[in-house]
C-alpha cells in the first residue's frame, strides 16, 4: 500500500471517528434533556374520543364554559362569540356589542365566567363586562396597567398577569371591576431566573372548584398555587426535569427589545385545570417512550392539585398533521382544539396513581 492510499484510508477513518463522537455526543445530549430522566404511567383507556366537529377555521380559542355550553372565541372575528352544546352537536353565533367604542383595537379577547363575559385587551389596556343574555357589555376598566393573561375568579375580581412598565418583566396581580383605579400585584409569585420576561412566561387559569390560581411555566417544570388573595399556597413540579429554562436572547438591532436567538425548549406547552385536577400538555419525552407515539399525538401528563402529585398521562391524537393548539377540561370531558377541528374525548379511569413527581424524575437538570 504506497503512502497516498495510507494518508486517504487515515483521513476517512479520522472523519468517521469524528463523525461518530459527534452523533453519539448528540445522542447522550437528547437522552440527558430530554429523556431517560422521567418516567410516565400510561394506563390504557384512560380518553377515548367521542366525537370531533369541523369549525371551519384555524383562528379559533377557548373563551369559556358554562349552562351547557362550550365558548370559542375568534381571534379574526374578535367581536363574535360560538356557542357549541357539550356533545358539539348544536351551536349559536353571538355578536357582542360594545357601548363605548373609543379605545384603540388591536387584538381584543373573550372570557365567559357563568352568566358574564368580559371583553379584554391587556396592551390598551381596558375590560368590558356584560351578560350573556343579551351580549352587550360597558367598559367597567380603564387603568392604565398593561397585561398580558386575564382570568375571572368570580363576577368582579380577575386575576391578570401584569407587565410592568419599565422593565417589562412578568408579575401575577388582580384587579376589581369595581374599582377604576387601583390594581393589586405580588412581587414574589414569580420567579426571575434571568430577565423576569421571557423566563417567566406561562398559562394562567383559575380554579373554580378549589379557589386557586394556578400559573403553568412553559420553559421549566413548575407551576404555581396560589390563594385568591396571590398568597402563595405552594410551588409544585411536573415530571420532567428542566427546572432552569433554557432560552438564549438577542437584542434586536437599534432596539432595546429581545428576542429568541434560537428556538427554546418548550417545556409545558399548553395546560387545563378542572375540578382538583391540572392538565398539562408536554413537551418533552420520557424514558422508554416511542418516538412515533410523540409523532402521532400530544402527551397530556394530570397532576392533583390537592397534594402536588402526578397521576398519570395519554395522548390527543392529531388530525390531519395538526397537534393540539390548546385544551379544556369540564367534568369527565376534555376538549381540544385541533386545525380547525374542536374534539372531545371522555375521561374515563383517569388517573389513580398517588405519587409525588419528584418519585417519577431523576436529578433535577439546571
Amino acid at each position: 500500500m504506497n503512502i497516498r492510499i495510507k494518508i486517504v484510508v487515515l483521513l476517512i477513518s479520522s472523519i468517521f471517528g469524528i463523525g461518530v463522537v459527534i452523533y453519539l455526543f448528540k445522542q447522550s445530549e437528547k437522552i440527558t434533556h430530554y429523556q431517560n430522566r422521567f418516567i410516565r404511567r400510561f394506563p390504557p383507556h384512560v380518553a377515548q374520543e367521542i366525537s370531533q366537529t369541523d369549525l371551519k377555521f384555524n383562528s379559533y380559542y377557548f373563551a369559556g364554559h358554562g349552562n351547557g355550553n362550550i365558548y370559542l372565541g375568534n381571534i379574526t372575528a374578535p367581536l363574535q362569540i360560538l356557542a357549541l352544546d357539550i356533545a358539539l352537536k348544536e351551536n349559536h353565533v353571538y355578536t357582542i356589542e360594545l357601548k363605548e367604542k373609543d379605545l384603540a383595537f388591536r387584538a381584543p379577547q373573550i372570557r365567559v365566567f357563568k352568566n358574564n363575559f368580559y371583553v379584554f385587551e391587556g396592551h390598551v389596556p381596558y375590560v368590558y363586562k356584560g351578560s350573556i343574555d343579551n351580549w352587550i357589555a360597558s367598559k367597567r376598566k380603564n387603568s392604565g396597567y398593561y397585561f398580558a393573561h386575564f382570568e375571572p375568579m368570580d363576577s368582579v375580581e380577575m386575576v391578570t398577569r401584569y407587565i410592568m412598565p419599565k422593565s417589562g418583566e412578568n408579575l401575577i396581580g388582580s384587579l376589581n371591576l369595581r374599582d377604576t383605579t387601583e390594581v393589586h400585584y405580588e412581587q414574589h409569585l414569580l420567579e426571575k431566573q434571568f430577565d423576569g420576561v421571557f423566563d417567566t412566561d406561562g398559562s394562567l387559569h383559575f380554579n373554580k372548584e378549589l379557589q386557586r390560581v394556578v400559573y403553568v411555566y412553559r420553559y421549566r417544570n413548575e407551576y404555581i398555587v396560589a390563594h385568591k388573595n396571590l398568597e402563595l399556597d405552594y410551588r409544585g413540579n411536573t415530571i420532567d426535569t428542566i427546572s432552569i429554562a433554557h432560552v438564549k436572547l438577542v437584542r434586536l438591532k437599534n432596539s432595546t427589545q429581545k428576542t429568541f436567538a434560537e428556538p427554546p425548549l418548550v417545556v409545558n406547552k399548553t395546560s387545563a385545570v378542572d375540578s382538583n385536577l391540572l392538565y398539562v400538555n408536554s413537551g418533552l419525552p420520557g424514558n422508554y417512550e416511542d418516538e412515533n407515539l410523540w409523532k402521532a399525538a400530544s402527551i397530556v401528563d394530570v397532576y392533583d392539585l390537592t397534594n402536588g402529585t402526578y397521576r398519570s398521562s395519554f395522548p390527543i391524537y392529531n388530525i390531519n398533521g395538526e397537534t393540539m393548539k390548546s385544551m379544556l377540561v369540564v367534568g369527565q370531558f376534555l376538549y381540544a382544539l385541533i386545525g380547525e377541528k374542536i374534539v372531545s374525548y371522555k375521561l374515563l379511569e383517569p388517573i389513580n396513581q398517588d405519587k409525588k413527581a419528584s418519585e417519577y424524575s431523576g436529578m433535577v437538570d439546571g
